[in-house]
């Protein structure tokens, strides 16, 4: 009995190519009790477990996205870094130039 609902939402590599199943294979009662309490007990409890999984995808998933933007952070802070380490260099040296154009012209005067 697999069911062919699927989310519309990408996953990982081994699901299937970009969606993902609604109810995983062991979610679906292989042996129903005939006591439709006990059924539907049982059905609760797969739920359950159902929405434990895709919570812990989703966490997952979060986690990855939030490393990604803690590594732009930190790779664009670096960069703005090197971009004032560079600019800051880039003036001390013209500074030194110019100084040095200065002490020349004040020493052949």
């Amino acid at each position: 009995m697999d069911k062919k609902s699927s989310a519309i939402s990408q996953g990982n590599k081994s699901d299937t190519p970009w969606l993902w199943r609604w109810t995983e294979p062991e979610s679906v009662l292989t042996v129903i009790p005939k006591s439709k309490t006990q059924r539907l007990a049982k059905q609760a409890k797969l739920a359950n477990i159902d929405a434990e999984r895709a919570i812990n995808r989703a966490y997952q998933s979060e986690l990855l996205r939030v490393k990604a933007i803690g590594e732009a952070m930190f790779k664009s802070g670096k960069a703005v870094r090197f971009t004032f380490v560079s600019s800051g260099r880039e003036m001390a040296l013209r500074f030194n130039a110019v100084g040095k154009k200065v002490r020349s012209w004040i020493s052949n005067s």
